[in-house]
């Protein structure tokens, strides 16, 4: 079980997923100031750099968490009186625009674009984004872990797959009756 979480831990590591939301806000305390958004992301952009918190693997649409914690951050902000989600909400606007007008591409924050401000506004140090990250994922590696581990299960090939399309009987609002792993068929 140890290595195994450590072993996912330690895969959340950079930019392009448990690390996404540490570069974010670096990215926002570079620009500064809404002032400051549209120049940087061109320069940005023209370097042919990737905009931090902008695009999903999955997700191509306006990812739902993202929606959730952009009202979320613009909150935080009032209260705080903080600029970090109008920044934010300016990358972006402008990514948006810029990626339509340079590349005919339809591109959406993911949610590492607001997370990142909501933690810093919350004085949460930017060390802890990708443990949090973690976290959030943690009884879900152990459940994972453990039916490899320990499950009656067919032999299966070296390399997984997996797709997040669940197949399993749906409870409804009713609830389901939890059955231990070892009586079910």
């Amino acid at each position: 079980m140890f290595s195994a979480a450590s072993a996912a831990i330690g895969a959340l590591s950079g930019e392009l997923h448990g690390g996404a939301n540490y570069e974010v806000m670096k990215m926002l305390l570079d620009i500064e100031s809404v002032d400051n958004v549209e120049s940087w992301i061109k320069e940005t952009m023209d370097k042919g750099e990737r905009i931090m918190g902008m695009g999903h693997a999955v997700y191509k649409t306006y990812d739902p968490r993202a929606q959730v914690l952009k009202e979320l951050s613009r909150k935080l902000a009032v209260k705080t009186g903080q600029p970090w989600f109008d920044i934010t909400e300016k990358v972006e606007r402008v990514t948006v625009d810029e990626m339509k007008k340079r590349k005919s591409v339809d591109i959406y924050p993911n949610v590492d674009l607001y997370s990142a401000s909501i933690y810093y506004m919350l004085k949460i140090p930017m060390d802890l984004n990708t443990p949090i990250f973690a976290i959030s994922r943690v009884a879900g590696w152990a459940s994972h872990i453990i039916e490899e581990k320990f499950a009656e299960a067919a032999p299966k090939p070296a390399l997984y797959r997996p797709k997040a399309v669940y197949v399993g009987k749906y409870c409804g609002p009713q609830g389901c009756e939890y059955k231990p792993l070892d009586l079910r068929g």
